[in-house]
């Protein structure tokens, strides 16, 4: 059963509703994570019951205070009442006009202040969630730049919010403009410098690159540059740095923020060996914006069919051997590797359903898509179903057994026990043997494996990987087109595991 479209907004503009942004907005109100889930799940029926196809925020949100008063309380229903929720923009007062909040651009300039990636978003996400809290529907620019700096010196000190004072006092006036005439943008050096780390450029060498092309850009008269300038004097510069091999894989990684087919990336691996924290850092890297998790695709299914009918698909992965014991027998203490397995590929032959309805309206849509999860066993999603896209199958793996145990050990301190520990400890064996299993499926599909031991060097790693299977799936009139001929030659060695 389908249900018919559902959109946010009004007559005018519209877009589609979204549990998660409910979700997330009564998490932000302090609502416990799972309270907060089948919250949202509860507003969603209420709202799909009312046979509407369109909902205004403010009805949205009445009806959130409404359901939080019923099932979490009065205090939590004022607080539920007085934060901006998630599916409403917070506008800023600019003097170029008004504009919506965006973490993203402020994590950007967080970035140019010296914070890294994963710290200068965290904070942009602090500014937004205590905007959201206080009930802030707008404000202007140099207030959220106070409150930037004061987001700055309780998390990090005096100094960031003495460098960010200096950076937002002396604002460069460079801008870069694209090709086809899209709106403008500020330089940004940090930005430039990610595109070089995520091409393999050693962090010295980016920062001199990125340093030396704002120093020269910034000497123009006009101050207006575009794309391809920057483009081809950072590829000269590389050359100059570090040789044409780094330079070339700059200029591929460019064309992969922008590709001819959308790109589907599919991080697979089993619970605790860190694919959602490696799939949010690739598609930073690429610039994807879209990342899914394939257990939100099965709790969607969930809600569609009763545990009756699909058993497997209402438990865990590891554990989905369990509703296929029969009526009457003995659940084993220590089930056979058959059993799990017997268990497992039927849940992921359910949810592989959903995942190919994502990979299909991407490829519709045109729009390239990270997706990661257990589900997402080497061999069951094909790239020859998808000829639309450029699919790229990896699996996330901790050959270290004890490695492994500090994940889940790491997450449980993270989540405040949101997702506690003694559960997955207690079908630890039943993980490691699915690991085992998914290990040697990606051998036989020949799927790239990465060991999944340290962030930064499995997003190296998975970059990698992207980089190759793209240049091998181009067309050579692609290749042509998007590189030139000097770049004909880019990665023709085949992909690899990085298992060590």
């Amino acid at each position: 059963m389908t249900h018919a479209e559902l959109n946010i907004g009004s007559s005018r503009q519209s877009w589609p509703f979204s549990k998660g942004l409910v979700v997330e907005s009564l998490v932000t109100a302090g609502a416990p994570t799972e309270a907060a889930a089948a919250l949202g799940r509860r507003i969603e029926q209420t709202v799909r019951r009312s046979k509407r196809s369109l909902i205004s925020p403010d009805d949205l949100h009445a009806l959130m205070v409404e359901q939080a008063r019923e099932v979490l309380g009065e205090d939590m229903a004022a607080r539920v009442r007085s934060q901006v929720p998630a599916f409403v923009d917070i506008i800023v007062h600019a003097k170029k006009g008004n504009l919506p909040f965006s973490r993203g651009v402020l994590a950007r300039t967080l970035e140019d202040a010296g914070l890294s990636p994963p710290d200068a978003y965290a904070t942009a996400w602090a500014v937004d969630l205590k905007l959201r809290r206080s009930g802030t529907a707008a404000i202007a620019s140099d207030a959220l730049d106070n409150l930037t700096e004061e987001t700055l010196a309780e998390r990090y000190g005096e100094h960031l919010r003495l460098t960010y004072r200096y950076l937002r006092e002396n604002r460069g006036r460079l801008v870069v403009v694209g090709e086809d005439q899209d709106m403008p943008n500020t330089f940004s050096k940090g930005v430039l410098v990610q595109s070089m780390l995520a091409a393999g450029v050693a962090p010295d060498v980016a920062r001199k690159v990125a340093r030396i092309t704002q120093r020269d850009l910034r000497g123009q008269e006009d101050r207006v540059v575009r794309r391809s300038q920057i483009r081809e004097k950072v590829e000269a510069l590389l050359t100059l740095e570090v040789g044409p091999d780094v330079s070339a894989r700059y200029r591929l990684l460019r064309v992969i923020r922008r590709p001819p087919r959308p790109l589907v990336v599919l991080l697979g691996g089993v619970s605790g060996t860190g694919k959602s924290f490696l799939a949010a850092e690739v598609a930073y890297r690429l610039g994807i914006t879209r990342v899914v998790s394939t257990d939100s695709i099965r709790e969607v299914m969930r809600a569609m069919v009763s545990p009756a009918l699909l058993p497997t698909l209402h438990a865990s992965t590891f554990n989905a051997w369990e509703a296929l014991v029969p009526p009457g027998v003995e659940v084993p203490t220590h089930p056979s590797k058959s059993q799990i397995m017997a268990g497992f590929r039927d849940q992921v032959g359910q949810v592989n359903v959903g995942l190919g309805a994502v990979v299909r309206r991407s490829v519709e849509e045109g729009t390239s898509v990270v997706l990661e999860g257990v589900h997402l066993v080497p061999g069951y999603l094909r790239a020859d179903a998808f000829a639309g896209a450029l699919v790229i199958p990896m699996l996330v793996t901790l050959p270290d057994e004890s490695e492994h145990r500090r994940h889940f050990e790491s997450r449980d301190e993270e989540t405040a026990a949101s997702r506690p520990m003694h559960r997955y400890m207690r079908y630890f064996r039943e993980i490691r043997l699915m690991q085992d299993e998914l290990e040697a499926l990606a051998v036989r599909e020949n799927v790239p494996m990465l060991d999944g031991l340290t962030l930064d060097e499995s997003a190296d790693q998975a970059v990698d990987v992207v980089l190759r299977q793209v240049m091998v799936g181009l067309t050579p009139e692609e290749r042509l087109g998007l590189l030139g001929e000097d770049f004909e030659g880019l990665f023709s060695t085949p992909v690899k595991s990085y298992q060590g």
